[in-house]
């Protein structure tokens, strides 16, 4: 069997952590068996549904290094892979579900149903449909939805992750497949798209294995080859252990770890460690040795908690193997005021110092914003003053400039923190900066001898 296996994002919104989580183990299986990873856009939502937003997905994965091998924008033996190209493909199999009686026309309202609900609730009963559009369908009306029949049993299949699983069908009601507007619903569309591109393992969030069930039911009616199996990863919480929502939560948009300076490779690495345990101490991983160690059988069933702390020492590990160039390299992007040369001087004080990249802008805006001078107390002014004797005819290197610090700390006889908490706070402005002997380093020096003699009101 050559295993194939898809995500199916909606493009409705941002990116999400999500859809990202679902590619990785797709991948990551795909890869590990030599199979196919097919990217489909289930865009079957006309209102919500923006080009943008595809282009989002698109851009979100290609960044995270989670390449397709079939989709939308590449083809392939089973096109189209937007679902709004294969409308006519879901009206004929709905057709086809009518005339062998597995479905049928539902023209009731939305306010019958609604009745129908509420008169449930008033008996205390799970709501199901009546069937009442199967039995005596009323008259003179042309607004329809299908639905389709549910035969009674139970629904069995074999979850990668919680092994055998089966359904009581009795306890579902006939449901809507084709919308009145001529659209299928998820429920449809998903089932009939994997078996027509030949689908093996249908891999997904832990949220859609009460799908499973509906779905399975119609691949039988439509007599098509189920997939080989399902696996319904954990759910991603968040650190309250809440399940993390794209309205309530917005570390779930993938933006904002490109835009914070997350290496996509760390945030793969994590993502792939959140609901999945090695076996082993084994923390961090290349792409190549989580396809190697992979497995569902080491896969939990319980939601996994998002943890911002676990991230961002992964993410300071990841930094800190980067070669000077490679940073350098890394950190352009969030630092377009500078030039090549001071990014790369800046390097090696970042490199120990940053968790995420975009934390180089903290350290380093100091070089481009000129800091308001503080008033300075007499004793301090003085401090100020040894500095600038000391500096002025030093070459301007980090270890010429840290010599010279050292001997004028020794010379004032105060200690290390009470010299050097003024000289930071004049040179840059900030509490918390790099090693001083780097911020002056990283400052031309007639720039950062200014800044001195302007906050000691000497003449420069």
């Amino acid at each position: 069997m050559s295993v194939r296996v898809r995500i199916a994002p909606s493009p409705t919104g941002f990116a999400h952590l999500g859809t990202a989580s679902t590619a990785l183990y797709n991948v990551l299986f795909a890869r590990k068996e030599s199979g196919t990873f097919v990217l489909r856009v289930d865009d079957t939502d006309v209102e919500r549904n923006r080009p943008e937003y595809e282009q989002l997905i698109y851009e979100s994965l290609r960044w995270l290094g989670l390449d397709w091998d079939e989709g939308p924008d590449k083809g392939g033996p089973y096109e189209p892979y937007r679902q709004s190209e294969r409308v006519d493909v879901y009206r004929q199999e709905a057709a086809r579900l009518i005339k062998d009686g597995k479905a049928y026309r539902c023209y009731c309202t939305p306010e019958e149903l609604e009745a129908e609900r509420k008169q449930a609730q008033l008996e205390k009963r799970p709501y199901r449909y009546s069937r009442r559009c199967l039995k005596n369908s009323p008259e003179g009306r042309s607004v329809f939805a299908v639905r389709f029949q549910v035969p009674g049993g139970e629904v069995r299949f074999t979850d990668m992750i919680r092994g055998e699983m089966k359904f009581d069908t009795d306890l579902i009601g006939d449901f809507i497949i084709m919308k009145s507007d001529g659209y299928p619903v998820y429920q449809f569309a998903s089932p009939v798209d994997d078996a027509v591109m030949k689908i093996t393992h249908v891999i997904r969030g832990e949220e859609h294995l009460s799908n499973t069930p509906y779905q399975l039911m119609l691949i039988d009616a439509l007599g098509y080859e189920r997939p080989h199996a399902y696996a319904h990863m954990p759910l991603i919480l968040a650190p309250d252990g809440t399940k993390m929502s794209k309205r309530k939560h917005p570390e779930m948009n993938l933006a904002l770890y490109r835009e914070q300076g997350y290496l996509p490779e760390a945030l793969l690495n994590y993502l792939a460690l959140l609901g999945w345990n090695p076996g082993t101490e084994q923390e961090i991983f290349t792409f190549d040795e989580l396809v190697h160690a992979f497995s569902f059988d080491r896969v939990q069933h319980a939601g996994a908690r998002f943890d911002w702390e676990k991230l961002n020492w992964l993410n300071g590990e990841y930094i800190r193997k980067l070669s000077d160039d490679e940073l350098a390299a890394r950190l352009r992007p969030f630092l377009p005021q500078l030039d090549e040369e001071t990014i790369k001087k800046a390097v090696p004080p970042l490199r120990t110092r940053m968790h995420k990249l975009a934390q180089a802008v903290d350290y380093l805006d100091y070089l481009w914003t000129d800091p308001q001078p503080p008033a300075l107390e007499t004793e301090t002014t003085l401090r100020l003053r040894s500095a600038i004797d000391a500096l002025k005819d030093v070459p301007w290197e980090p270890d010429r400039i840290e010599a010279a610090l050292e001997k004028a700390v020794e010379e004032s006889g105060v200690s290390k923190g009470k010299f050097y908490t003024p000289l930071r706070d004049v040179l840059t402005g900030k509490k918390v900066a790099l090693p001083i002997h780097y911020g002056f380093y990283l400052l031309p020096k007639d720039v950062a001898m200014f800044r001195l003699h302007r906050a000691t009101n000497i003449p420069d």
